[in-house]
């Protein structure tokens, strides 16, 4: 039997959430930069015209990404990279906090290195999780690159090069 919840407006299938507020939202970095191992600031809400947000959005300042609403999300984050040298490794990461930015705990990291056997090695690091959001105002996400030595961020505003992708899935 499908019921809505008078006091929270969710609908319910025999007693079951089946219809929580969805969200997408992507953000990408818009041009090249070289970085070492450090927080990624540099993020824009995607301008093309597939990439733009779904309902209301994630917030960002100074690479800080706070949520519109609780619930659970789930975090794609794409670092695309290159180098006219080897690296070792060369990862992305994903940091959270649950104490309004206080500290910050491995979500999730990816590591891959490349070897430059021509003109300008390119790698890629994809690394995702699932977050389940209880407070608006203390949860807060970052993410950074986690290289040996420099590397140039992919950046760029035609296409999907590094991005992070958010999607609300569920209520919490």
């Amino acid at each position: 039997m499908i019921t809505i919840d008078g006091g929270t407006g969710v609908i319910l299938h025999n007693g079951i959430e089946i219809a929580s507020d969805k969200m997408h939202d992507q953000w990408v970095v818009e041009a090249d930069e070289t970085i070492t191992s450090a927080v990624v600031t540099s993020w824009s809400r995607s301008s093309l015209a597939y990439g733009a947000a779904y309902l209301t959005g994630m917030s960002h300042s100074s690479g800080i990404f706070t949520f519109p609403k609780t619930g659970i999300y789930r975090i794609d984050y794409k670092l695309n990279y290159y180098r006219n040298d080897n690296r070792r490794y060369v990862g992305a990461v994903a940091k959270l906090s649950t104490d309004s930015g206080g500290s910050y705990a491995d979500l999730t990291r990816s590591y891959t290195s490349i070897h430059e056997d021509s003109s300008n090695a390119h790698g890629t690091s994809f690394a995702s999780a699932h977050v389940d959001v209880q407070n608006t105002s203390t949860y807060k996400l970052r993410f950074e690159v986690a290289a040996d030595s420099s590397v140039v961020l992919y950046g760029a505003n035609d296409d999907m090069r590094t991005t992070v992708m958010f999607n609300r899935i569920a209520n919490t």
